[in-house]
C-alpha cells in the first residue's frame, strides 16, 4: 500500500524469473565476445559461420548482430566506400540552365 501499486504487481515482480530466451541470450554473450577477442576482424556473419562450423553453440547471423550491438563490439575491418567513377567519352552539350544570366539564343520572345 505504501508503493501505491496492486498486490499482484508486487508479487509478480518479486517472483520474476528471466525467460528461456533471455537466459540463452545471456549465455551466448560471453561466447560471442570470446570469438571476437580471438578474431578481431570477424564481423557478425563470420562469427555466425564460425559458430555453425565449431562445436560451440549455434548462433544465427541476426542474433549475432543483435548481441554484438548490445555488447558494443564490431569488426575492425570495414568495407571501404568506393565512389562511383564516371568516364566521359563523348563531348557533352553545354548546360544552358547554368548560364541563365545570358538568355541570348535560348528563348526567343516576340
Amino acid at each position: 500500500s505504501a508503493l501505491k501499486i496492486k498486490r499482484s504487481t508486487y508479487y509478480n515482480w518479486r517472483h520474476w524469473q528471466p525467460s528461456r530466451q533471455a537466459k540463452r541470450r545471456e549465455s551466448l554473450k560471453p561466447y560471442i565476445l570470446d570469438v571476437w577477442k580471438t578474431f578481431k576482424f570477424y564481423g557478425y556473419r563470420r562469427i555466425a559461420a564460425y559458430s555453425q562450423q565449431t562445436d560451440g553453440p549455434k548462433v544465427s547471423e541476426y542474433m549475432t548482430l543483435k548481441l554484438m550491438r548490445e555488447l558494443g563490439i564490431k569488426s575492425r575491418m570495414q568495407k571501404r566506400y568506393r565512389k562511383p567513377k564516371t568516364v566521359v567519352t563523348v563531348d557533352q552539350k553545354p548546360n544552358l540552365i547554368r548560364h541563365l544570366h545570358d538568355l541570348s539564343g535560348v528563348w526567343q520572345t516576340d
